[in-house]
């Protein structure tokens, strides 16, 4: 355990302070289950605190990290040795020719594509405009910035997950699949966006997730990575909502919630208006009509649909065993799609309106569609079917690939020129041997989902019967005297008046008294005697201001294992659902690809690494209800 664990309790506060004031209760959970208790000088009083004596030496400290670090330590080395082996094997870079291209050739425009948004042709652009890709050959700079930015990903994960007290070992675990898996080694050699939107989402995640109440500052700093993510790929879009809905769970205050509101919204907005200005739309790109219809006409059944004379050419000329995936209707020149006529709006909407009717009119074979979708990225090994695109595509190619899996056009620099693709053997074959056996199983992926959901469940409030019915072990955090004398007043011969449940943070500071006793307030509780009137006695706190109170003394006396395990619960949630929404987003909308798979590997694995301090804490009891007195 190291210093900062001891001195920073799960609620962010002072532990050391609190040990010091109020001496070691003994019962304070740790990971390895021993009382934490504040580290002193030799022959120095607990009450001078650690910095009483001298700091040990930097050699000391040291051996101490690495005894702590060992194994991430040598797992980003094994990392790091990869991706140079991949430098070298493959020079000078990947690239596929329908994104790749594009993005290059987006580089060099000033106006937004039709198709994909302009994030990851920016990043290009500025790389340029520095002088790294000045010139022909200088295209190997590519690959090795993303390298770089994935072993940065592994490192930000590590260093979240031991900030939030996952033991190191397992904090190491939760990175080895963004530093090892060899799918991700082989897309980080790509010149294609995924590695980009990798690292604006982690970044945001350690952003949101780093403090137990987030600064504005920091709120402000994870909405607007969430917004670059959604301008490198709009799946970001989703999940800058999703990461919305985390903030209004978590409440952590309207400044916080609008200081991420308005940096999400802003860029996405102003990228909009630009959008808007060229292709008469507010929208981030232009081609979510052709990518549904390719989705949902190898399903549709025209006999079920009310289509017009040009929406029926549509319908695919092949048999329902036949048909092709969806890149075919989206890509080939002979797709029913590039028969109609007019507008790219007016095809847009007569595309849009033949997708939605097969949504509506088929829910039931369109839902099993994505669900097979779904399931196939947690089956064994690595296998894709006639409609899938082909996994080969994402594995390290030899000499002469397959045409169909677009991986051996002639590469593109970005000054236009056309780089000679370099094999480096017997390093290439190496990695495609390292590529048959190392890659994250789909079951092990399943398993860390079922782990992160149960963690979930532990966390959140559980009610409790007591002598009146339902009510949570965390509803009352007074001490039992204060909140018996703030909830019922003075027994007498009569029933018993329950005041308003903010007066109960109000008696816990001692101001409850004049309010309980004055008749206005009582009046006001009850409901018989109207509304308090200005003048009539000593001004009353508002409801507001009363409700505020009771949650300032609720949030600093309650339990700090109940509100780390309640936080947990929140962050397993968070990254369990941007997981399952970067699955099934595409598998709803594109089609199977196992290129979608790889941003799960930064988050199901950190999500079951917290499920595990879950698991931890949830060892401690939850602490017994207050006793009613009287």
């Amino acid at each position: 355990m190291t210093t900062d664990a001891v001195a920073t309790g799960p609620d962010g506060h002072d532990a050391r302070a609190a040990a010091t004031r109020d001496g070691p209760t003994g019962d304070e959970p740790t990971l390895l289950g021993v009382t934490a208790l504040p580290r002193t000088a030799v022959g120095a009083p607990a009450g001078d605190g650690p910095l009483a004596g001298p700091r040990r030496p930097m050699w000391a400290r040291l051996g101490t990290g690495a005894r702590r670090h060992w194994l991430f330590a040598i797992l980003l080395a094994v990392g790091a040795a990869l991706r140079v082996l991949v430098m070298y094997a493959y020079r000078p870079a990947f690239e596929f020719s329908g994104d790749s291209y594009a993005y290059l050739t987006l580089a060099h425009l000033s106006r937004p594509d039709p198709m994909r948004p302009a994030g990851y042709p920016l990043l290009l652009r500025l790389l340029g405009d520095v002088g790294l890709l000045g010139g022909t050959g200088h295209l190997v700079l590519v690959p090795a910035v993303q390298h770089v930015a994935g072993l940065a990903i592994a490192v930000a994960l590590y260093a979240l997950l031991v900030r939030r007290r996952a033991h190191p070992v397992v904090a190491a675990l939760a990175t080895a699949p963004v530093l090892l898996d060899a799918y991700q080694l082989d897309i980080e050699h790509f010149v294609m966006a995924e590695t980009l939107f990798l690292a604006l989402l982690v970044a945001a995640l350690v952003a949101l997730l780093w403090s137990p109440r987030p600064s504005v500052l920091a709120c402000g700093l994870a909405g607007g990575l969430l917004a670059g993510a959604g301008l490198v790929r709009t799946l970001g879009v989703v999940l800058g909502v999703l990461a919305l809905a985390y903030v209004l769970v978590r409440r952590m205050g309207w400044l916080r919630l609008a200081a991420f509101s308005v940096v999400l919204a802003a860029p996405l907005a102003a990228y909009a208006g630009w959008f808007h200005s060229y292709h008469g739309s507010y929208t981030l790109t232009g081609g979510d009509s052709a990518w549904l219809y390719g989705r949902v006409a190898p399903i549709a059944d025209c006999s079920r649909l009310d289509l017009t004379t040009e929406q029926l050419g549509l319908c695919s000329p092949h048999s329902p065993a036949a048909r092709p995936g969806p890149n075919y209707y989206v890509w080939a020149d002979t797709s029913p799609r590039f028969q109609l006529t007019g507008s790219e709006q007016h095809k847009n909407a007569v595309m849009a309106d033949f997708a939605h009717q097969v949504i509506l009119r088929q829910p039931a074979d369109y839902a099993r569609m994505v669900a097979a979708d779904v399931g196939h990225y947690f089956l064994p090994g690595r296998s894709t079917g006639y409609r899938d695109w082909p996994v080969g595509s994402w594995q390290f190619p030899t000499a002469d690939p397959p045409y169909y899996w677009h991986t051996s056009v002639p590469l593109l620099d970005l000054d236009g020129g056309h780089p000679a693709r370099v094999i480096n053997e017997p390093a290439a074959g190496w990695l495609r041997a390292y590529q048959r056996f190392a890659y994250t199983p789909g079951p092990l992926l399943a398993v860390l989902v079922v782990l992160a959901l149960v963690a979930t469940g532990l966390g959140l409030p559980r009610p409790r019967l007591s002598g009146r019915g339902l009510r949570r072990p965390w509803a009352l955090d007074g001490p039992p005297a204060v909140v018996a004398t703030a909830s019922y007043a003075e027994p007498g011969p009569g029933p018993r008046r329950a005041t308003r449940p903010a007066l109960e943070g109000l008696a816990a500071l001692g101001l409850s008294e004049p309010f309980i006793a004055d008749p206005a307030t009582t009046a006001r509780t009850q409901g018989d005697g109207g509304p308090a009137r200005r003048g009539d006695g000593p001004s009353l706190p508002s409801r507001r201001a009363e409700r505020r109170a009771a949650r300032k003394h609720r949030r600093a006396n309650q339990d700090p294992v109940v509100a780390e395990r309640r936080r947990l619960s929140a962050d397993c949630a968070l990254l369990v659902a941007l997981g399952v929404t970067v699955l099934v987003v595409p598998s709803a909308t594109v089609c199977f690809d196992y290129r979608y798979l790889l941003p799960v590997l930064v988050l199901f694995p950190p999500a079951a690494a917290l499920a595990i301090r879950q698991f931890v804490l949830s060892r401690r009891p939850d602490p017994p209800p207050p006793r009613r007195l009287g």
